[in-house]
């Protein structure tokens, strides 16, 4: 279900005195999940807007994966999240732990969690955040309500699909110039998203990056501005480009030789 239909069902359920003491939120992280437990923090939290975006609600506790291996320890669980959910409420009301990842915990961590899952304190509520319920123990999914959303389609999503967006939608792609420039302003947009993520979530960035740009590529031959021999052609160039980047040759190079052998719709070249 999409997020706005199941904050509904979850905030009626809550006005209701009937909403589940643990929900597991299956979608993307840091996308469509993310977006809904904002929205149930909201409910629960009113007029705490600025404190819930800074993470600083002395009555949530977030809980994410740490160090090399990114994962979430006992010490994590027992130190940080239930000692934190234990403590009595700063407004009087609920307390919120939201665990980001929750497929990382480690086998110790989710055993002491689902202790406390499993005898729930009044007004307490958590939400478990992750895209792999599999890797999850099965007695903590049996605990919870399962809340399944969109998955992403493995592209990049919001304001970052939107910047790829714009580079390709700019006037005049018939120059040579204009190419060059395209390409370093893709180059530079990588690199900030590999920048931003962790080591080992690089070799996914990059992959949404140009599924991204797969995505964008493909619509000019579905909505037939491209010809269809022409749009095989761009196909393959952002294949060679991606394979490129993914033997670590520069990615200004890479996408250098796609702009410049890709056909451009006819609107969008300026011609």
């Amino acid at each position: 279900m999409e997020p706005g239909e199941a904050f509904s069902l979850i905030a009626r359920a809550i006005d209701d005195g009937c909403g589940a003491r643990g929900y597991l939120v299956v979608g993307d992280v840091k996308g469509n999940a993310m977006e809904l437990t904002d929205r149930i923090l909201a409910k629960l939290f009113p007029g705490e807007e600025y404190k819930l975006a800074m993470h600083a609600h002395p009555d949530v506790i977030f809980l994410e994966p740490e160090g090399k291996s990114r994962t979430i320890k006992v010490d994590a669980v027992r130190d940080i999240l239930l000692a934190g959910m234990a403590k009595t409420s700063y407004s009087g009301g609920w307390k919120a732990g939201v665990i980001v990842g929750a497929e990382r915990m480690q086998p110790a961590a989710a055993n002491a969690f689902l202790k406390d899952l499993e005898e729930p304190r009044q007004d307490t509520i958590y939400l478990l955040l992750t895209d792999n319920p599999g890797a999850l123990l099965p007695t903590v999914i049996s605990r919870c309500q399962r809340i399944d959303l969109p998955m992403p389609d493995g592209t990049l999503q919001g304001d970052q699909a939107r910047a790829i967006a714009k580079i390709f939608t700019a006037p005049g792609m018939d120059s040579v110039f204009a190419r060059s420039q395209a390409a370093l302003a893709l180059a530079a947009r990588l690199d900030a998203l590999k920048n931003d993520a962790e080591d080992e979530d690089v070799p996914l960035v990059r992959k949404a990056f140009f599924a991204t740009i797969m995505k964008h590529v493909r619509g000019w031959m579905v909505e037939g501005r491209v010809p269809r021999h022409l749009a095989f052609r761009n196909i393959e160039a952002v294949e060679e480009a991606y394979a490129r980047v993914e033997r670590f040759l520069g990615a200004d190079m890479a996408l250098s030789f796609m702009m410049d052998k890709l056909a451009f719709p006819k609107d969008e070249a300026g011609e």
